[in-house]
Parts: C-alpha cells; structure tokens; sequence
C-alpha cells in the first residue's frame, strides 16, 4: 500500500505516542481537523502548519523531506513541496536546468551524477 500524507501523520504521532489531541494543541488546530488529515479526508496544511508538525513529531531532515513531498501529493492540483517550490522561484538558474534536463530527457542516471557532483562539493 502506498504511503499518503495522512498515514504517514498517523504513523509517526503513533510512533511518538502523541494523541491526536496532543498533536492538535501542539499545532494550534482541532482534533477533528487532524483526523481528517490522517484519514485522507483533508489535502494537507500549510507549509507553516506542516512545519509545526515536524517540530512537533520531532522528525529528521529526511522525515520532514518525505513529509513536504507527500504533502504536496495529496493536493488536488499539480504542486510541488513548498521548500521546493520558493527555491525553484528564487532561483532563475535552476528553472534553466530543469529545462535543460527536460530538453534532454535526462534520466534518472543523469540526475543522480548530478547529484553526486553537488554532494562531492
């Protein structure tokens, strides 16, 4: 079963052994608001509530990464995670690679030798 936004919520507030109230106070948000959410009857929040809950849940860089990315896929129009979307929009340079990448078709090969490259830095 794929993961969704709202599972991964329920997961990681479980894991931590937060009630679903806790997790309501902690963000400033009603309880039936956040069980929406997690039942996948509600898109995700936003960014500042979303960064509220990984503060909350204390999750790693990683965890928070997969939380914005799944946040922005439970929107019901095409969207990116929204740290994506303000670095893609401060920087003119990277709308000039994404293209140049879509031009060319990079793969997936091509991408993470990108990667790679940054990381060695």
């Amino acid at each position: 079963m794929e993961k969704t936004f709202g599972s991964f919520i329920y997961e990681k507030r479980t894991q931590k052994h937060i009630s679903l109230r806790g997790l309501a106070d902690m963000i400033d948000v009603s309880p039936v608001y956040v069980s929406s959410i997690e039942k996948g009857k509600r898109a995700a929040p936003t960014y500042p509530v979303l960064i509220k809950i990984a503060n909350s849940l204390l999750l790693s860089d990683e965890e928070t990464v997969l939380m914005l990315d799944l946040a922005a896929k439970s929107k019901n129009s095409l969207t990116l995670a929204e740290d994506l979307l303000k670095y893609i929009n401060d920087n003119q340079i990277v709308h000039r690679a994404l293209r140049t990448a879509k031009k060319c078709n990079a793969t997936d090969e091509d991408w993470q030798k990108f990667i790679d490259s940054l990381t060695e830095k």
